[in-house]
């Protein structure tokens, strides 16, 4: 069961009164919540829309809504006058996903598992004597 991305469900988890439709808050936490849940349904699966989607990756849009919609710009410190404020070093900005979040995506959308490593051929290649365990060349199995 889901139920549809809301604005005023941000708007509590920012411990706020939502804003009249329309205002400009109300227009950038709505654009907020949208990004947030087309980036997290480009990984997820084909078929989640706004509307029918897991529950847990309406929670995850939230919060990834809630980071973007607190700091639009990115920001990684802040100050006015003697008051200073910086964020936790390596704390997501923006609609960028953890790797926990993304593992969340793909478990919740079904696609854990396998994946695709890239790999580096070793020293073992054409042309190249073999060394331990196969000192000697006929002994390679096809490795030289």
């Amino acid at each position: 069961m889901s139920v549809a991305l809301d604005v005023a469900d941000l708007f509590k988890r920012l411990g706020k009164p939502a804003p009249p439709t329309g205002t400009p808050d109300w227009e950038r936490a709505n654009a907020a919540l949208e990004d947030a849940f087309w980036v997290i349904a480009a990984q997820g699966h084909p078929a989640w829309t706004p509307q029918r989607h897991p529950a847990v990756i309406r929670s995850l849009a939230l919060a990834v809504a809630d980071r973007r919609f607190r700091n639009p710009e990115g920001y990684v410190q802040e100050q006015a006058g003697e008051v200073s404020y910086r964020m936790p070093d390596g704390s997501p900005m923006g609609l960028a996903l953890t790797r926990g979040e993304q593992a969340l995506i793909e478990r919740v959308a079904g696609r854990g598992g396998l994946k695709s490593v890239q790999g580096r051929r070793s020293a073992v290649s054409r042309g190249l004597r073999t060394g331990y365990p196969f000192p000697d060349p006929e002994d390679s199995w096809g490795l030289v």
